[in-house]
């Protein structure tokens, strides 16, 4: 349910200073496709904090990428607004790869190091083979964190299951190599799947039967941080780990010792992460107050975000047991909502988590729901124009138009990953997780959907 993507802090020069960022517009943006097999596009926003955040790490991205023959290049959406609306540009950034001229999704992380290793792979063979110790040694020194496989030869099952993983994983950089003295340097024998990072105990390797499976869980639960210092660059890759679960603690003073204890015993299960109180967005969305501190507080991450917030007293102890208790399936997720409205006549009807179930899946009625936060400006934007479709379907009375605050209510099996999402409920049997809506974000859009869904006009039909 969330998508916090990185945000934050840069100058819209850091555009125009990215001597490696190719500015595209009318003029060079078919010509550089046509010129380039591989192409990496930013449609942005000069006014964007997502953008701005993501500037700087774009930047260096392109400066390392161009020795590989990969080009990235930026779009100021704002000004070339045909492309954009080629694109399907409507959000800021939109990231699209090119291959060959044609575009595709692009699916990687919003950091330099998440860039490199998404790119190197959309454009590359699942790992990168390695003749020497010395080239081994390079292809490890040359990113944060690296995947290696040791093998006697290029075949059999061990080897086909560390492809079969290189294929499946969108992000990390993997290598492989037959060189015995590559092997003896990282202080293995073939076979052997080792994880090279820059941080905590330098590398870890793999244990286990050789399957796509238990080599895609080792690289999950050890290509991060013991504990990870929350930013809102680093959201993402938290938040969309395969691992699935975020232990969290919050506080404003230093990390207790048995924080990092805790985290080793239970590595692999949980990305373990410590987070202030100045990260205003995250303790917002979860709902932690700083007059609580420390808090500590698990989420599952994932499309149906749940949450299992901790009471009484932070201690290692507790911690343990509240970790070992949700493993078991023992703990019940907490879900938010704001007071049910005492008025609640306007054009749009307000739901809370507490009203969700009375009005949205009563199955007389067919109700669009917009969930929103205060803060998106694309919802800002739509306000007036849905105000103008709940005026417009006031007097029918098999329709709902609706809205939910989604920083400040949860309702479980709703997915909700960014905002505004849209989901519409037919009348009859219903489930929290709704229908999504994909049309138009246009007051006309609206009305010829609901006129069409809900199997009846208004009963007036001033707009």
């Amino acid at each position: 349910m969330f998508k916090l993507a990185a945000v934050a802090l840069f100058a819209v020069v850091a555009f125009a200073a990215a001597d490696d960022v190719v500015i595209l517009g009318q003029d060079n943006f078919q010509s550089t496709l046509d010129d380039n097999e591989f192409v990496l596009v930013e449609f942005f926003a000069p006014w964007c904090g997502h953008c701005k955040s993501l500037a700087p790490h774009y930047a260096k991205a392109a400066t390392i990428l161009k020795d590989d023959g990969i080009i990235l290049g930026s779009v100021d959406a704002t000004i070339e607004k045909d492309l954009a609306s080629e694109y399907g540009v409507r959000g800021y950034p939109t990231l699209k790869l090119f291959k060959n001229g044609k575009a595709t999704e692009y699916k990687g992380g919003r950091t330099e190091e998440t860039i490199i290793s998404y790119m190197r792979k959309a454009t590359g063979p699942p790992a990168k083979e390695l003749e020497s110790a010395d080239a081994a040694q390079k292809f490890i020194d040359g990113s944060k964190v690296v995947v290696v496989g040791y093998f006697s030869e290029l075949s059999g099952a061990e080897y086909d299951a560390f492809i079969d993983t290189a294929k499946a994983d969108e992000d990390n950089s993997f290598g492989v190599t037959t060189d015995a003295d590559a092997a003896k340097a990282a202080g293995v024998e073939a076979p052997a799947v080792v994880l090279h990072k820059k941080f905590d105990e330098g590398k870890n390797v793999f244990e286990g039967d050789y399957t796509t499976t238990a080599i895609a869980e080792f690289i999950a639960g050890n290509r991060m941080p013991l504990v990870v210092p929350f930013t809102m660059e680093v959201a993402g890759e938290l938040f969309q780990s395969p691992v699935g679960k975020v232990a969290f603690m919050f506080t404003d003073d230093d990390v207790p010792d048995f924080f990092n204890d805790v985290a080793t015993e239970f590595r692999g299960q949980y990305i373990f992460s410590n987070a202030p109180s100045s990260e205003t967005r995250l303790t917002e969305y979860l709902g932690v107050s700083k007059a609580d501190f420390p808090v500590f507080f698990l989420v599952e991450t994932g499309g149906n975000m749940k949450k299992f917030p901790m009471s009484g007293d932070v201690t290692g102890d507790a911690v343990r047991a509240h970790l070992t208790a949700h493993a078991s399936g023992e703990l019940k997720p907490v879900f938010k909502s704001e007071p049910v409205p005492a008025s609640n006549d306007g054009p749009v009807t307000i739901i809370v988590g507490k009203n969700f179930e009375d009005i949205v899946l009563d199955e007389s009625k067919s109700v669009l729901l917009e969930v929103y936060a205060p803060w998106c400006g694309h919802c800002k934007k739509l306000d007036p124009i849905y105000t103008k479709l709940g005026k417009h379907f006031a007097d029918n009375d098999d329709v709902i138009i609706a809205k939910m605050d989604g920083t400040g209510n949860e309702v479980d099996g709703l997915n909700v990953r960014g905002f505004p999402t849209i989901k519409f409920y037919p009348k009859g049997a219903k489930t929290n997780a709704g229908e999504d809506y994909k049309g138009g974000r246009e007051l006309d859009d609206f009305v010829k959907f609901m006129e069409e869904q809900a199997g009846s006009a208004p009963k007036h039909t001033e707009l």
